[in-house]
């Protein structure tokens, strides 16, 4: 990955901000982030981070549960995680 990684602590504990919240869209057969007057279509990867993301877990806890369920490295998948938080954290989707 190319982009700049935000920086985001390995103790931080991301949750869904009040009025996020993930939601099976049945028309779509989809899961969907809603937000007030937003909707965001997540893929699978984005949907297994954000489905830990309750505010008990930390990011390195999350890294670790990722690597154990897809077989690979936490290391391997810190970029992309941590792109995907910082722009939802931007967004102000996701408190960290």
């Amino acid at each position: 990955m190319t982009e700049n990684v935000p920086a985001i602590a390995m103790d931080a504990r991301p949750r869904l901000p009040r009025g996020v919240r993930l939601h099976h869209d049945r028309q779509r057969d989809a899961w969907v982030l809603l937000a007030p007057e937003t909707l965001f279509g997540l893929n699978t990867s984005s949907l297994e981070v954000l489905r830990r993301c309750d505010g008990n877990q930390t990011l390195a806890e999350i890294l670790d549960g990722l690597a154990t369920q897809f077989g690979t490295e936490p290391d391997r998948l810190a970029p992309d995680v941590l792109a995907l938080l910082g722009r939802l954290r931007d967004q102000r989707l996701l408190d960290l």
